[in-house]
């Protein structure tokens, strides 16, 4: 995230501590394991009508090989079975943008800058 934002001139590094600080919750991460190795993390909220993904990292050297969308499409299955949407929010010049829309997100505000807001579900799958 900080390259992206600084990149943006929308680095604050307390801002950002304070921040992962109140959204981070233990219940809700799983650590992403490939052949026994820790290569990421995933964290994502319950809530009544929707699965907020608040995160989901990976090792740079395991992007874009399909298990960002492999992850995310069992979380929209499940959303789906249980008639509920998908929300996540991203920086929007990050690559993973394009993966988020070829899987049925849309973006809720295109003028939201630097973090935009997308939901698949609910119109947008």
């Amino acid at each position: 995230m900080r390259p992206l934002m600084i990149a943006l001139g929308s680095w604050n590094e307390d801002e950002r501590r304070a921040s992962l600080r109140r959204s981070y919750k233990t219940a809700e991460i799983s650590v992403i394991t490939l052949n026994g190795s820790d290569i990421g993390w995933m964290q994502v909220s319950e809530r009544d009508t929707d699965y907020n993904l608040a995160q989901i990292q990976l090792l740079d050297e395991h992007c874009g090989n399909g298990i960002g969308t492999h992850l995310i499409g069992d979380l929209i299955g499940r959303a789906q079975r249980e008639g509920k949407t998908v929300s996540l929010s991203a920086i929007r010049t990050n690559r993973a943008i394009k993966l988020y829309e070829r899987l049925g997100f849309r973006v809720i505000d295109p003028d939201a800058t630097p973090i935009i807001d997308m939901v698949w579900g609910d119109g947008g799958s």
